[in-house]
């Protein structure tokens, strides 16, 4: 680490300090707070990290987990006398509306997105983008509330686990070897110290340690494996054909029961698979990785692995049942996590029927600088960036053109876009783009500079492409070669 990343990150970290101190003062003097966060996984883990830091104090508060800045934008102009709002894995995209939301009340932003617009005076936000860090890589949603409630209270190191798991349900483990790197280290380092976390490399099948073997391969879905996730009949098939034992006995056997040998079987079984329908090797490569275990969990859950974690918070956010998240993230178990087991197996079940639909040649235009996957009224709006996620996983735009995945709600098109590594590397901004590009069409955007979304009139979509395509090409010899 270079002498200014590192000053970069101790000036983030007193930061995180400072707005700790103004909690404790916001609480001393009797104010109630609302947490507003993202539905999404890594929104859930931040709203839950911060909910459970107030209940810590004894604070009075209410969590909304909302689907949107104009969502998040409604409950900030009808807050109570006396409540504070605390903007968590949203706010910074949109910081003039914000301003102009909460007028001169006191409002607090943790949020891990590039800001825009000028925040008034009366907003405390901690953002690591404004330390130099890059929040779409280092430090989720979920990670920067995590430092803050540490910062309040020692005791909230018991929430570094869901930290974690927030920074997985945003995919920041893009380290070698699906590692997370960056300040989710420091976090990371925060969980294995105090015996709530430990980790290993090993194949990433969902349920590796108590799920059939055939069950774990069709539940994994990041990355998607086309043919295979979500049909455990197609999985039982690859498994049988390419001679690995799936019972021993009466009993099914598990990934973790496999010998090394035999997972070198499976992934080569898997890399011939997707050969097979002309896709690309890398898609097997994301499936060996670093194994993030939550070792008070019950290893018969979905807890206790936390990218399975981060895919049940997602699919109770994707889902409607939002509630259901949050309350798993501040540690309900019993009936509750049984019932998010159930959404989300109900969820991977939908999101198999959505990429299978979202993989259709006729559902796919190209243009020059874009590849848009048309959902239609098909794919749930609520689903669409979990589909261009999983696209992109299986490198469906290519090295040198932007994703863009289009669902229909009942007012807008909403729309999930993802860059290749290669143009981000070069500076390309996804966020700042289509910033750019539905602003023209009277719609909102912004995000990650790989990752993004944008919400257009649903008159607008012929529109938009073209000016985000011609706005692309603009930006493309403004790049480092």
């Amino acid at each position: 680490m270079t002498l200014d990343k590192f000053r970069d990150e101790l000036g983030f970290l007193s930061k995180a300090g400072e707005i700790a101190d103004r909690i404790r003062s916001i609480i001393d003097k009797g104010f109630s707070f609302m947490i507003i966060c993202h539905n999404d996984a890594d929104g859930l883990a931040a709203g839950a990290i911060c909910s459970t830091m107030l209940l810590r104090e004894n604070a009075r508060f209410t969590t909304r987990a909302v689907r949107g800045p104009d969502e998040a934008l409604k409950n900030l102009r009808e807050l109570p006398e006396r409540c504070v709002p605390i903007l968590v894995d949203m706010g910074s995209g949109y910081l003039a509306e914000v301003s102009e939301a909460v007028k001169d009340r006191q409002a607090i932003i943790l949020d891990h997105h590039e800001p825009m617009g000028q925040a008034s005076e009366n907003i405390l936000q901690l953002n690591p983008h404004l330390y130099g860090i890059n929040g779409a890589e280092e430090i989720s949603g979920a990670g920067v509330v995590y430092l803050v409630a540490k910062a309040l209270n020692e005791e909230n190191v018991k929430l570094s686990p869901i930290a974690v798991v927030g920074a997985l349900g945003d995919l920041q483990d893009r380290g070698d070897g699906r590692r997370l790197h960056g300040l989710n280290e420091l976090i990371v380092k925060d969980a294995v110290e105090n015996d709530l976390l430990r980790i290993e490399e090993d194949l990433l099948l969902y349920g590796r340690s108590y799920k059939p073997l055939h069950v774990a391969l069709a539940s994994t879905m990041n990355p998607f494996i086309v043919g295979i996730s979500g049909n455990e009949a197609n999985a039982y098939s690859l498994l049988t054909e390419i001679g690995i034992k799936i019972k021993e006995d009466d009993r099914w056997r598990v990934l973790a029961e496999l010998s090394e040998e035999e997972k070198k079987q499976l992934y080569n079984g898997i890399l011939k698979h997707l050969a097979s329908l002309g896709l690309p090797p890398s898609i097997a490569r994301e499936l060996i990785g670093c194994v993030y275990e939550l070792v008070r969990e019950e290893p018969w859950t979905y807890l206790r692995d936390a990218r399975e974690f981060a895919s049940l918070l997602n699919a109770c956010g994707k889902t409607g049942n939002e509630w259901l998240g949050l309350a798993i993230g501040m540690g309900s178990r019993g009936d509750l996590l049984e019932e998010a087991q159930r959404v989300l197996e109900e969820y991977r079940r939908r999101m198999a029927e959505a990429i299978e639909y979202a993989m259709r040649e006729e559902n796919r235009q190209e243009l020059k600088n874009l590849i848009v996957i048309d959902g239609g009224n098909v794919i749930d709006d609520r689903l669409v960036s979990s589909v261009a996620s999983m696209l992109s996983s299986m490198n469906v735009q290519g090295e040198d053109k932007i994703l863009l995945a289009l669902a229909q709600s009942e007012d807008s098109i909403k729309i999930s876009a993802r860059s290749p590594r290669r143009l981000v590397d070069r500076g390309l901004n996804l966020g700042k783009l289509l910033a750019r590009a539905a602003q023209l069409v009277g719609g909102r955007g912004g995000g990650h500079d790989i990752a993004a979304g944008a919400n257009i009139p649903k008159t607008r979509k012929a529109l938009f492409l073209l000016e985000l395509d011609r706005i692309i090409e603009e930006e493309l010899p403004r790049l480092k070669s």
